[in-house]
């Protein structure tokens, strides 16, 4: 079997939200001698991406979870035989991600956390209902990147705002740590607004802006 076939078995297995297609596939790669990252970023990343363009369209939250459980299935084999050289080689830094206090919708956190790992990110997750100091000090901790707020309530956008002061005020800012924004509710309007420095309406989008800011620290 060919790469490009192995490639698009390992996408069809997210689309087909099929866990075990997934972890066969992931087999077939590692015996092939194909590298376990082109795997990750060729044929899982793909599939998880597609899903991620269809989210809320045709695609909805059960899917959603089946999807990454699938990625993950595969992802995991993978990951377990990717050396520490290649690692260094992919590794596009540290980012810290949450659900803001108040907030206990992390769908679409959990998709952009996926996305980010499968870029190479080193990811952080709060998870949901997290403190503001929470988001700073972990940032803080870890020498993070970026920090990655969800908001998926209205009501919450203030929260956004003092994530963004209380790391001004860590000086966290001035280590060049950036700030995305996002969550159905959130414009960029409103993310430039609370202080943010990116926001991206889609998780696939908010790989391209997150990578565009860490260029520009």
């Amino acid at each position: 079997m060919s790469e490009v076939e192995i490639f698009k078995k390992l996408k069809q297995s997210i689309l087909d939200y099929d866990s075990l297609a997934a972890e066969i596939a992931a087999e077939e790669a590692l015996k092939a001698g194909i590298n376990p990252l082109d795997a990750i970023r060729k044929g899982l990343y793909p599939g998880i991406k597609e899903i991620a363009d269809q989210y809320e369209k045709t695609v909805y939250i059960t899917d959603m979870i089946l999807a990454s459980d699938a990625f993950y299935a595969g992802a995991n084999i993978l990951k377990a035989k990717i050396t520490k050289e290649e690692l260094e080689k992919n590794y596009k830094g540290v980012a810290v991600i949450g659900v803001v206090k108040g907030d206990v919708h992390d769908l679409g956190k959990n998709m952009v956390k996926y996305l980010f790992e499968a870029e190479g990110f080193e990811v952080i997750d709060l998870g949901f209902d997290v403190p503001t100091t929470k988001f700073v000090d972990e940032a803080e901790n870890n020498n993070a990147n970026l920090i990655l707020i969800s908001a998926m309530l209205s009501s919450m956008f203030p929260e956004i705002g003092k994530i963004v002061d209380l790391a001004k005020k860590r000086g966290l800012k001035d280590k060049g740590v950036k700030i995305m924004a996002g969550g159905g509710p959130v414009t960029e309007q409103v993310a430039h607004q609370q202080g943010a420095d990116g926001w991206a309406l889609t998780a696939p989008d908010a790989v391209k802006v997150a990578l565009n800011l860490i260029k520009q620290s």
